[in-house]
């Protein structure tokens, strides 16, 4: 974009890091134009991952696009996981006219499915770009046809904030994209701490039951579980089940959900909690399939008091896991550099930290393998952080003494004060392939977490140009565009009032992508951090091609 096209263009980096950073990365206002049926991309990367379900989507896509049968998606279904007791907001957002020109018409909503799986009134897709709120252990189902389907994306944020806190309602922030159902995924996130706890919630989007099996893995290999085969989701429901229920003290567990009859949309909804010390909520979303070659999104650095553990599964055979950074300036090396996870088991590899900036992981390995980044924010000490008054006295004193300390993070000495401690949060990022179809998310009013920052890190093997398409509340889109060498990463600031977002190579033949949205904020208990895998959007679809046969 040049200075006489009367654009806003800046060029933006973390300004610590502007000089090392690979990237010029431009402001621009979209032109009409986009990728529709038979425009996608005509090549999968040729090296770094490629063996996900979304590459194996994309190399399809990319084979119909060559012979001539490729098409838009018709229907569109994506799910996200609400936690009881946790209230929050959740959008869904159709493609801008840059993402899909002349898409044609469409219709969509988006069903609030309440703690017992019994829908609201839908909301039609138009209203559900403003957002809705959600109830505590709402979740959020969206559903769209024709034009409305291609380019869908949703999002959801679960809050639970200071003094508005209680026993069953801990303080955290849960970022999560709403995800496409499917037949088989694998779902890597919890522990067997005390005071952690873990539920698997499946969503049927479809029209009949679904049967499902869950199976579960750990550092010891495979789990028996109870009560794990022949589950049924309703339809248009869901169904929650307590990890500890199917099997207890599982150390560094991995669940696989597999349905018959149908497909089911899965997440797994944690809470970690020491004593009366919150230390995190999330929602964590399904890994790539098992592959050989992954990328886990880059992580914007944490300081300090951020701890990275990286949970590695390899299914079937043992592997050995070649582990390098991705970096803003380049490849690095993190520490440990490799590691031997035993056939059928988990392993959890703390890391002793990535690179200061922006870093991602891609992990090579010799048997195939998926993984999630878990990325905790420890609480600033334990000392109290404030005595309220004696809890003495009844009526309208006793209650201002209750009411002026978060409930969850308190606990009452002998002397009847009430003593508030810091607090920390944590998330989980899962291993994803390099995309080279569109990635999105749909970004939920934020407006209930303190201090709230939204930026995107972006991942590259081979240079490539990615484009960022946002959305604003207004209805408007606008485009940065992000150059990345090899093996490098970049960071971009999200707008308040961002609606949605999308990124996808900037040329129909450049290499793929990997993506995340993250997440921060911070009030005097300490601070919030969550973040989410951003997860190609519904796109093509292969078209049977008829040919009459004369006899």
């Amino acid at each position: 974009m040049s200075d006489d096209d009367g654009s806003r263009a800046a060029v933006w980096l973390r300004p610590a890091l502007a000089a090392a950073a690979v990237a010029a990365l431009a402001w621009t206002s979209t032109v009409p134009g986009g990728w529709g049926a038979g425009q996608g991309p005509g090549a999968t990367p040729t090296t770094g991952p490629t063996s996900s379900a979304d590459a194996t989507a994309d190399a399809s896509a990319d084979a119909s696009a060559d012979a001539g049968e490729q098409a838009l998606v018709e229907q569109a279904a994506l799910a996200c996981a609400g936690r009881e007791g946790l209230p929050g907001r959740a959008r869904a957002v159709t493609a801008p006219e840059q993402l899909l020109p002349g898409d044609g018409p469409g219709a969509g909503s988006l069903q609030v499915l309440g703690p017992q799986g019994v829908a609201a009134d839908p909301v039609p897709l138009g209203e559900a770009a403003d957002g809705v709120p959600l109830a505590a252990g709402d979740s959020a189902l969206v559903l769209a046809t024709g034009g409305d389907a291609a380019g869908l994306v949703a999002g959801q944020v679960l809050v639970g904030a200071g003094a508005e806190q209680t026993a069953t309602s801990p303080r955290g922030a849960a970022l999560s994209g709403c995800v496409a159902p499917s037949e088989d995924q694998w779902v890597l996130a919890g522990g067997a701490e005390p005071g952690r706890t873990e539920s698997l919630v499946l969503t049927n989007p479809g029209a009949d039951p679904v049967l499902v099996d869950v199976e579960l893995r750990g550092e010891a290999g495979p789990v028996r579980v109870t009560g794990g085969a022949g589950l049924v989701v309703p339809a248009g429901g869901r169904l929650v089940r307590p990890v500890d229920a199917l099997a207890d003290g599982v150390q560094a567990p991995a669940l696989r959900v597999r349905a018959e009859g149908g497909q089911v949309a899965a997440q797994l909804v944690e809470t970690y909690r020491d004593g009366t010390t919150e230390l995190g909520t999330t929602v964590t979303s399904p890994a790539a399939a098992p592959a050989r070659d992954l990328v886990v999104p880059p992580v914007p650095s944490g300081g300090d008091g951020t701890d990275l553990v990286l949970r590695v599964l390899a299914p079937e055979g043992p592997a050995v896991v070649e582990l390098g950074s991705v970096t803003e300036t380049g490849p690095a090396t993190p520490d440990p550099a490799a590691v031997r996870v035993p056939a059928g088991s988990t392993v959890d590899v703390p890391l002793a930290g990535l690179d200061e900036g922006v870093a991602g992981l891609r992990l090579r390995a010799d048997a195939p393998v998926t993984a999630s980044l878990q990325v905790r924010v420890a609480p600033s000490g334990d000392d109290p952080l404030e005595e309220s008054q004696e809890a003495t006295g009844t009526g309208a004193d006793e209650t201002a003494a209750t009411t002026e300390a978060p409930a969850a993070t308190t606990e009452a000495p002998a002397d009847g004060s009430e003593v508030v401690r810091p607090a920390g949060d944590l998330t989980w990022l899962p291993a994803t392939a390099l995309a080279v179809r569109p990635l999105g998310i749909a970004v939920p009013d934020l407006t209930d977490v303190p201090g709230a920052e939204v930026e995107l890190s972006l991942a590259a093997l081979d240079a490539t140009t990615a484009e960022v398409l946002l959305r604003t509340r207004e209805g408007g889109t606008t485009s940065r565009t992000v150059d990345l060498d090899n093996d490098t990463s970049a960071l971009v600031e999200i707008p308040a009032g961002t609606s949605a977002v999308w990124v996808r190579p900037g040329g129909a033949t450049m290499p793929g992508l990997a993506a995340a949205l993250h997440l921060t904020g911070q009030d005097d208990l300490g601070p919030y951090r969550a973040a989410t895998t951003l997860r190609a959007v519904p796109w093509t679809r292969e078209v049977t091609a008829i040919t009459s046969v004369v006899p």
